[in-house]
């Protein structure tokens, strides 16, 4: 039963693209560069960028290429969707090919392009480009191969559009089995946003700590929990364990010219 699932865990974690993720890699010797777009694009005009794609097997690869609508849990984790959802701008999307195969050694630049129709109103597209392996994938102490893939987040901000995002309120919340420091982020605007920045810390023992929000999207319309994350001045690798309360001010940025004066006290549960 313990091997089975660990098994069924990893073939979740095969399936989805972290949101803070490194080239991307996956089981079947791909890597893809990068993992996430950010593009804009007018009404009526078409917008093209190139994915790169690694094969680093001895033998060529098989890859077949598609679209994907998603939408993102409160947890973080991302479902994706072969079916059109409501307001889906993949209509728009076109991709090179549908399958292709990849030899060893040299990169490919794998092409796609978005095409907003003319008299489109400010939005934003958002759409995944799900990339699967054609062969199933031995993953190393696995009896049974597994279905890779990788999802690439693309967002195009077509018009006018920018998010909005206020603090909603702070508390602790247990994440990853640990009392964690969390902001409670609205977004009233028209496009993703995402939290950037130090914020200074300092717990009950008089330790000095940096904060740091986690980079998770904030769509618009939504009020996310977003953690923040301690380490300690010039020391971004070791763990920390800090002693509550723990009284934590600055500035967060967000968008081009945004920005969010945090003066807070978490107090453990």
């Amino acid at each position: 039963m313990r091997s089975f699932s660990a098994l069924l865990r990893l073939a979740a974690a095969l399936a989805l693209c972290s949101w803070a993720c490194l080239p991307a890699h996956a089981q079947f010797s791909l890597a893809v560069s990068p993992p996430r777009f950010e593009l804009s694009a007018a009404p009526g005009d078409r917008v093209r960028e190139v994915l790169e794609l690694t094969h680093s097997d001895a033998r060529a690869g098989g890859y077949r290429f598609k679209t994907a609508d998603w939408t993102l849990r409160p947890d973080g984790s991302v479902d994706f969707s072969d079916e059109l959802l409501p307001g889906s701008c993949r209509p728009w999307v076109a991709i090179e090919r549908r399958e292709l195969s990849i030899t060893p050694g040299r990169p490919y630049r794998f092409r796609f392009e978005v095409t907003p129709p003319p008299g489109t109103p400010p939005t934003e597209c958002r759409f995944a480009i799900m990339i699967e392996g054609q062969q199933p994938a031995a993953a190393p102490g696995m009896p049974i191969a597994l279905g890779a893939r990788i999802g690439v987040i693309v967002y195009v901000s077509v018009g006018d559009v920018a998010p909005s995002l206020e603090l909603a309120g702070a508390t602790v919340r247990t994440v990853d089995g640990k009392p964690t420091p969390v902001l409670q982020i609205r977004n009233t605007g028209t496009a993703h946003g995402r939290l950037a920045g130090f914020l200074n810390g300092k717990d009950a023992a008089g330790t000095t700590l940096e904060m740091q929000a986690s980079t998770m999207p904030i769509m618009p319309g939504e009020t996310r929990d977003i953690a923040l994350v301690a380490t300690r001045p010039g020391d971004t690798e070791s763990a920390v364990v800090f002693r509550y309360p723990l009284d934590v001010s600055g500035k967060l940025e967000w968008g081009r010219r945004g920005s969010m004066p945090i003066e807070k006290r978490f107090t453990s549960q």
